[in-house]
């Protein structure tokens, strides 16, 4: 009788495991299928912010194509006219009235590098990445020239770390430069005498970029 006890307590449990086993699948069933429904789920939205991605780059394109062609014609015509009252009528105007027309023309200006920035931008945005071996050194030089060139009365003194060479992408690069030596230099421009530096940190082992 004991050991008949003991095999009915044995196959009662067996019959226990059995139905956890079950259980236990049909959980496993479940929870698969939650995985198959949530991946397809994924795999929709991912199609869908792609073909959103796409319809954002072609809206951008045609942004771009319009600020391109009718946003600088007028803008050419109002620093144009303005020079053209400053020369033709110079000896007319008093010296308020060259004021107004240098502001204006000051203005029409900015507003077209703005307009520029914002398609060079919109093409940076839109490229690839190409890596290559970049001397920031000699691109750092190629923006201080462009620099005195385009104000030569400046008296500004460039201190440029030699040999910072990187891999990376030169035309980001350039931009990046261009922004950064450029509003350091704008923003220099009622020192009597001013100092720009272009220099390379150690920073936790990793390799920092910095204008000062």
């Amino acid at each position: 009788e004991r050991q008949n006890r003991e095999l009915r307590d044995m196959q009662r449990a067996t019959l226990s495991l059995m139905e956890d086993s079950d259980e236990a699948r049909r959980k496993a069933e479940e929870a698969a299928a939650e995985v198959r429904h949530y991946r397809d789920h994924l795999e929709e939205l991912v199609e869908q912010r792609t073909d959103a991605l796409r319809a954002v780059n072609h809206e951008l394109e045609a942004f771009s194509y319009s600020v391109s062609h009718d946003l600088r014609a007028p803008l050419r015509s109002i620093d144009g006219f303005s020079q053209a009252l400053v020369e033709d009528y110079e000896d007319q105007l008093d010296e308020q009235g060259k004021d107004y027309l240098g502001r204006v023309r000051a203005a029409s200006q900015r507003m077209a590098r703005l307009i520029d920035d914002m398609l060079n931008l919109s093409r940076l945005t839109r490229g690839e990445l190409k890596k290559e071996r970049v001397d920031l050194s000699a691109l750092a030089r190629e923006v201080e020239q462009e620099l005195r060139a385009g104000d030569p009365d400046r008296s500004v003194d460039f201190v440029v770390e030699q040999g910072v060479v990187v891999e990376a992408d030169p035309r980001m690069l350039r931009t990046v430069l261009d922004n950064l030596l450029g509003n350091a230099w704008k923003f220099t421009i009622n020192k009597e005498r001013a100092c720009i530096e272009f220099f390379s940190l150690d920073i936790d082992g990793e390799q920092a970029f910095c204008v000062r």
